[in-house]
């Protein structure tokens, strides 16, 4: 666990939660005066809004700077470990976000809900996407997950063709070992990458 860290790192991670940290606290007016003031302005997300200093929120809410670093970390630390609260996040929102690259050839696009994620090197087909990006058949490259919120964001990213499991692998011990960065690993054409690493092109 981490010993030291800083307040205002603590006070961004509880913005991007905000529906999450409101559900757990909202009936704590402990916490109420500084949760309403962190709350009152989207921080994270209007580039024209100054992050609040910890100086700023300390004499708005009225308390000094050692009460106000306590209290943000206790509330912090309770959303994970107080047996008490035993609070569970609600992720209930989900939204699957599909990146696509052929050649030069990009499309992205958004689901509600999916029965099933696609697993890296699972093949798709995607016929409605034909006319954009000049086939219809790819490869899960990479899956990721963020969570903010509510919501559960996944992005899958697509490759044209089909998956192999070999090149997948070098690719992998390449970038570890210097033989590609990581902008070639992961935004590269694979064409060019197996010239890089010394595999056929074809």
């Amino acid at each position: 666990m981490i010993k030291h860290y800083s307040s205002r790192r603590a006070m961004i991670d509880i913005l991007s939660i905000k529906e999450q940290v409101t559900r757990a606290f909202k009936d704590e007016t402990k916490y109420k005066s500084f949760l309403d003031f962190l709350f009152a302005k989207d921080y994270l997300n209007d580039d024209e809004l100054e992050f609040p200093s910890m100086k700023l929120v300390s004499e708005s809410i009225n308390l000094n700077y050692t009460q106000l670093s306590k209290l943000i970390k206790e509330l912090y630390y309770r959303l994970f470990d107080d047996e008490v609260l035993n609070f569970k996040f609600d992720f209930k929102d989900v939204e699957i976000v599909f990146y696509i690259r052929y050649f030069e050839n990009y499309a992205q696009f958004s689901c509600k809900k999916l029965s099933y994620i696609p697993r890296v090197g699972e093949q798709v087909n995607l016929d409605f996407v034909n006319a954009k990006i000049g086939t219809s058949m790819f490869y899960v490259d990479r899956v990721e997950h963020s969570f903010k919120s509510n919501k559960q964001v996944v992005y899958i990213s697509l490759k044209s063709g089909l998956f192999n499991q070999y090149l997948f692998y070098r690719k992998h011990k390449a970038v570890e070992y210097g033989e590609i960065d990581f902008n070639t690993f992961y935004s590269g054409n694979e064409f060019d990458i197996r010239e890089a690493i010394g595999l056929r092109r074809y």
